[in-house]
């Protein structure tokens, strides 16, 4: 009976044990996939924000552009007025 009563025991502990250290590497691998999604989650928004800064860049100097152009259009404007008020 004694015997029985340890071998049960030394069940429910190696039992007990295997389940702690399942569980410990089952978050740690859980955490790991997580940062991993981060990872990947960070690489695209980067990728994400790198074109939109090129694209930002290429509105920038369009309205410089056309900043410069309707500059022009407003001279030619006060030039023909004046002219045609003589």
């Amino acid at each position: 009976m004694n015997t029985e009563l340890i071998l049960i025991a030394s069940n429910i502990i190696t039992g007990i044990a295997a389940w702690a250290v399942g569980k410990r590497r089952s978050n740690a691998e859980t955490d790991n996939q997580v940062l991993r999604n981060l990872e990947l989650s960070i690489g695209l928004y980067k990728n994400i924000i790198d074109d939109l800064k090129i694209e930002i860049h290429e509105l920038n100097i369009k309205v410089e552009e056309l900043q410069k152009r309707v500059e022009q259009l407003m001279n030619e404007n006060r030039k023909l007025k004046k002219h045609n008020n003589l």
